[in-house]
């Protein structure tokens, strides 16, 4: 029996690095339910040919009282490969915008729970970010 060959088309994950993690505390966190969390999430897009590369970098900051208490910085490299055609071809920078982001992004919110459980602190759960609707609004 013949195997048939299936065109692929779409992205391939080529990879995702660490690239930035830095993290401080103060001395005596508070563990108050009036703690304010600022996030701050940034994405870079860089295409190269067939290589599409997303920057994701994720900046967290809570404060007590207006004093900050722990501070977060992480950032993450993923790498995907175009393969084949798509129609997502045309506008390679929104895919690693929203999609490439997308996929990054559990791998920096499980970095940061992590980072905080190992700082004795309780973890830091970053929300769900639709990155669809962050890039619309911009």
């Amino acid at each position: 029996m013949e195997e048939k060959k299936v065109p692929q088309s779409g992205f391939e994950l080529q990879h995702i690095v660490l690239t930035n993690s830095s993290f401080h505390r103060v001395d005596n966190v508070s563990f108050a339910s009036s703690v304010e969390n600022h996030l701050n999430i940034n994405t870079g897009v860089k295409v190269d040919g067939d290589i599409i590369s997303v920057l994701l970098q994720v900046k967290i900051e809570q404060q007590f009282e207006g004093k900050s208490q722990v501070e977060v910085d992480v950032a993450m490299i993923g790498d995907f490969k175009l393969v084949g055609e798509t129609q997502l071809a045309d506008n390679l920078e929104n895919f690693g915008r929203i999609n490439g982001a997308a996929i990054i992004f559990p791998y920096v919110r499980e970095h940061i729970s992590s980072l905080s459980i190992k700082a004795g602190i309780p973890p830091i759960i970053l929300p769900i970010v639709n990155f669809q609707n962050s890039t619309n609004q911009q």
